[in-house]
Formats: C-alpha cells, sequence, structure tokens
C-alpha cells in the first residue's frame, strides 16, 4: 500500500495551526478554496469502475487529542469518494469534498461531515467530561 497522500505538504504555511470541525449537518468534507483547488487536481472525478489505490490513493487526517498526542484517521478512496448513481457501473465517481471559507476568526479549518462520521463512533462533550479515557475526545 502507498504511504497516505499528504494534501497540506505543498501550501504555504498557515499563520496559525489549521482547525478541524467535525459536524453532523455537514454531509461531505470541506476544504478553503486554496485546498480545495489541490485535492480536486489530486483526486480526480472518474467513471467509479477506474477507481484504485493507485489513482486514488490514502488520504490522512491527523488531529490532535485534548493531551495534544496525534490521532492519525487514514481514509481509503472507498471512504472519501462518492458515485453519483450507487451500484452503477456507469456511474461517476468524485471526491466527497466541498469548498467553504471558514471566516479568518475561526480558521483556517476543515469541516469533518457524514461521510466521514459515517466511519467512527463520535462523543460530544460539552465539558462535563463524562467520557470514557480510551475514548478520543474533542473539545467544541
Amino acid at each position: 500500500r502507498r504511504r497516505p497522500q499528504s494534501l497540506l505538504e505543498n501550501l504555504p504555511v498557515w499563520s496559525k495551526q489549521p482547525k478541524a470541525i467535525v459536524d453532523t449537518g455537514t454531509t461531505f468534507f470541506t476544504a478553503e478554496s486554496h485546498l480545495y483547488s489541490e485535492v480536486m487536481d489530486l483526486l480526480r472525478s472518474v467513471p467509479c469502475r477506474d477507481v484504485t489505490e493507485e489513482s486514488h490513493p490514502d488520504i490522512l487526517y491527523r488531529l490532535r487529542r485534548l493531551d495534544g498526542r496525534p490521532r492519525d484517521f487514514v481514509l481509503s478512496h472507498n471512504q472519501y469518494m462518492t458515485a453519483n448513481v450507487p451500484g452503477d457501473d456507469t456511474s461517476i465517481c468524485q471526491p466527497a469534498f466541498m469548498r467553504i471559507d471558514i471566516p479568518s476568526e475561526h480558521g483556517p479549518a476543515m469541516v469533518l461531515g457524514e461521510v466521514f462520521l459515517r466511519h467512527y463512533f463520535a462523543v460530544f462533550d460539552r465539558g462535563t467530561n463524562d467520557i470514557p479515557e480510551e475514548t478520543g475526545r474533542a473539545k467544541i
């Protein structure tokens, strides 16, 4: 298997640390304009029968836990591509990304929507700290 594709390594350094926003009300992944263009250049829309690990490599989201330790989420093309007509041999697969520019006071950021959450168990803690230690937590 190929190493997951880094979408950030060729982009300019941001003055602020990028953030990830986990949102149950957003369907796709989002990316700000400059990153969205990079994603769409790397991960092309193609007939679904032509999608392979070589043409559409794994992508990696590296998030930081509350204690500062990294947590990697590696997504295969089966997780980040979506078919316009699921189950049809003539279907076109496209990256499940949409362009959203987060206001500068809250960004830079990417939203991890339902296409991300459908593969993970998510627990949202509004500050009560009632979540078992083995469960990953993100402060909201």
